[in-house]
């Protein structure tokens, strides 16, 4: 019975070793409004935009300084049509940034390209005769973060759902 407690235990320990082998570099985004603006489109339809961006704060978990880390993002974002019956269309922003040097407890931050989400609803007592949606609105569906060593190689990944990466192809 010691026998297979100590080969799960060596099997645990083993699977710890493998998943924080990417855990270097720990990236935290924060979602932040750039702009809003409010307009109709017509005299029946309102229609309300705002640009948004992400703030990432990257910290290095390593014990030595890390240095010319790239990190490379995609934000996945559904946009919806005012009137359709059919599913939102996914789309995605994606980006880079490279950072020259990342020191332990010294966290640096940069903000993502910005994207523009928009929402518009039809006014009270209109209907689509094809039943289609009297309001549309786009939302952002996943963050997907990669940090990448001077070498190419994986050091840190972050992920918001983390079924993103089964739902979602990444774009270079």
């Amino acid at each position: 019975m010691k026998k297979l407690t100590f080969l799960t235990l060596a099997a645990v320990f083993s699977t710890l070793a493998v998943s924080s082998a990417t855990d270097d570099v720990q990236m935290l985004p924060t979602r932040k409004k750039l702009d809003e603006d409010k307009a109709r489109t017509s005299s029946n339809t309102s229609v309300k935009s705002k640009q948004i961006i992400y703030s990432v704060k990257v910290n290095s978990r390593s014990f030595k300084e890390l240095t010319n880390v790239t990190i490379k993002y995609n934000i996945y974002y559904e946009v919806s049509q005012l009137g359709s019956t059919a599913k939102p269309e996914v789309k995605s922003a994606s980006g880079s940034h490279s950072l020259e040097s990342l020191i332990t407890n010294k966290p640096v931050e940069f903000d993502t390209t910005a994207i523009q989400l928009s929402q518009a609803t039809l006014d009270g007592g209109y209907y689509f005769s094809n039943g289609g949606s009297s309001v549309a609105k786009d939302k952002v569906v996943g963050l997907w973060f990669k940090a990448f060593d001077a070498d190419g190689k994986l050091i840190g990944e972050y992920m918001n759902p983390a079924s993103v990466a089964t739902k979602q192809k990444w774009k270079e």
